[in-house]
């Protein structure tokens, strides 16, 4: 999939769904209190993703079954994969969760969904805390990589080591490229250009050093069936989004999370 921009119907379907939270009906700090079904819900993405805030609207309580018709969530400072992502926004239509009876235990499962929009927004500086804080690779590895997102594109530079028949080389890789979307859920480096300091290095060292950097970012590991469409580059950061973006739910049940 190529990256494609975000027209002027989705940036303002991105305006609406981060504007500011209004008052919730249920506020919980630093720890959910089961009051009803859709606060169990609420509590198992607060304690697995520990977003530092969550807020959720319903429609209307779920059913038997665990069907909502129409549900929205808000997610600020959701770690993924280890990477920060500093929004990450759902909009459900006609979703199907496992019973309700289960949540209690902690077993929550999205099985289905008719109509599903989403809205990401990353940061240069959180993929840079990931990328500082993880070894990437084993005997042969990454150090000292940093990242830079402008409206242009991805800008990468790392010091990779690798041992080369005897010799171990450090090699300053410097890539510029863009991001393509796999799956609808994995973020790539695509199209990418790489130089390095070293003459006569094989390609396949560079190769190899660019593969163990991807995906990016998997949001497949947060357990919804999302699928992403677009991606803009702006100034130290990225939006991801699908082709519709969510857009705020209006009245409906509304609950709101703050971590402590």
């Amino acid at each position: 999939m190529k990256i494609s921009r975000l027209v002027l119907p989705a940036l303002l379907g991105i305006a609406m769904c981060v504007s500011p939270v209004p008052a919730a009906d249920f506020e919980f700090r630093g720890v959910v209190e089961a009051v009803d079904p859709t606060s169990r819900l609420l509590s198992f993405y607060a304690e697995k993703f520990t977003p530092e805030e969550l807020a959720l609207t319903i429609d209307e309580q779920p059913d038997d079954t665990g069907r909502f018709r129409d549900i929205h969530m808000d997610l600020t400072g959701v770690k993924i994969g280890g990477v920060r992502v500093e929004r990450l926004t759902f909009r459900m239509n006609d979703v199907q969760f496992n019973s309700p009876s289960e949540w209690a235990e902690g077993n929550v499962e999205c099985k289905n969904a008719l109509q599903i929009y989403a809205y990401c927004l990353l940061r240069e500086s959180d993929v840079n805390d990931k990328l500082s804080a993880q070894t990437f690779g084993k005997d042969d590895h990454w150090k000292d990589i940093t990242m830079k997102i402008t409206p242009a594109g991805l800008q990468a530079r790392g010091v990779y080591v690798a041992k080369v028949l005897f010799v171990t080389l450090n090699i300053l890789i410097e890539a510029e490229g863009g991001l393509r979307i796999a799956e609808g859920r994995e973020l790539w480096l695509d199209d990418y250009q790489v130089r390095v300091n070293t003459l006569d290095v094989p390609d396949y060292i560079t190769r190899k050093a660019i593969s163990q950097i991807q995906p990016l970012l998997d949001l497949g590991r947060f357990p919804l069936p999302l699928r992403l469409h677009s991606v803009e580059f702006q100034e130290h950061q990225a939006v991801f989004s699908t082709r519709i973006p969510p857009e705020t739910m209006a009245g409906g049940i509304t609950y709101h999370y703050m971590a402590e």
